[in-house]
Order: structure tokens, then C-alpha cells, then sequence
């Protein structure tokens, strides 16, 4: 197994880590949420930028996941997720303006750093007319538009008490 892969895996195995160290228990429903809707956002754009040739995913997990699916499944499906379930959930509610920003811009800008880091050092990802700072900017509206409807929708919640 090549490099590429070796840190796919890696990737994966610490998002899974930090699901169970960063989700509590009563919070597990709101976070199947916040990953299933994300999903819905990145698989069309995700989509979209590939099939425009913007950007590539040369190498996959799976040799041969490209002939179905040339957009990144490790990335876009589950660390992006992750990402965001973690940003959701620890969001500081309380802060507004500039605050809330630089939380945005924290959180969008790790992800950017990633995606840029792999794009220049491996062959996991190929800018062909993307830039770094198209990902800052979707990541941040992806985040925005996740994070909305997880509060619409957990305003909804009603918590039961199975005991």
C-alpha cells in the first residue's frame, strides 16, 4: 500500500478517535444529523467541482472507487463531516460578530491547510483551476448552511428519558 492510502487511513482512523472522544452520548442523534446534512451539501458540490475539472482525487482508498466516484468518498463523506459535527457542537453560541469569525475562519482554514498540505506533498488531491482559498470559502458556506439547519432542527428536539 502506497503513502496516499496509508494516510487515508490514518485520517479516517483519528476522525473516528475523535467522534468518540469529542461527541457525548447525549448528543449522538444531533451529530448523525449534522453528518447526514453535510453529506447532502458536499456530494453535489463535490460533484460539480470534479466534473468541471477543477480539481482531481487521483488516489482513492479503493483502486477502483474512481470509476464510480472521482470525488474524494474519505474526504468529503467523512472527515469534512467530522469536521463539522465538531464545529456545530462546540460552536460558541454566545459569541457574535468577530468571534463567531474567527471560529469560521479556525475551522475552514484547518481544513483548507489539509487539502492544500496533500495537494502540494502528495497525490491525493490536484488543483487544475481550484485555488486554496475556493475551499476556505465553500468549506465556510458549508459550515454556515450545516450549522443552521442543525439549530433549526434541534430546536425540534425533544429529550426523552429511557430509563
Amino acid at each position: 500500500m502506497n503513502l496516499e492510502r496509508w494516510i487515508i487511513m490514518g485520517v479516517l482512523i483519528l476522525s473516528i478517535m475523535c467522534l468518540k472522544l469529542l461527541v457525548p452520548g447525549d448528543k449522538v442523534r444531533e451529530a448523525w444529523v449534522i453528518f447526514l446534512f453535510l453529506q447532502v451539501i458536499t456530494w453535489p458540490a463535490g460533484l460539480i467541482a470534479v466534473e468541471m475539472g477543477w480539481i482531481e482525487y487521483p488516489i482513492q482508498l479503493y483502486p477502483k472507487a474512481n470509476l464510480y466516484n472521482r470525488t474524494s468518498f474519505s474526504f468529503e463523506f467523512f472527515l469534512f463531516p467530522v469536521v463539522a459535527i465538531i464545529f456545530s457542537l462546540y460552536f460558541p453560541r454566545n459569541k457574535k460578530g468577530f468571534g463567531s469569525l474567527l471560529y469560521y475562519v479556525f475551522f475552514a482554514g484547518f481544513f483548507t491547510f489539509l487539502e492544500a498540505v496533500l495537494e502540494s506533498k502528495t497525490k491525493l488531491v490536484e488543483y487544475h483551476e481550484w485555488k486554496w482559498y475556493w475551499t476556505l470559502v465553500t468549506v465556510m458556506i458549508a459550515l454556515y448552511i450545516n450549522d443552521k439547519f442543525y439549530r433549526w432542527f434541534s430546536k425540534r428536539l425533544i429529550l426523552v428519558d429511557l430509563k
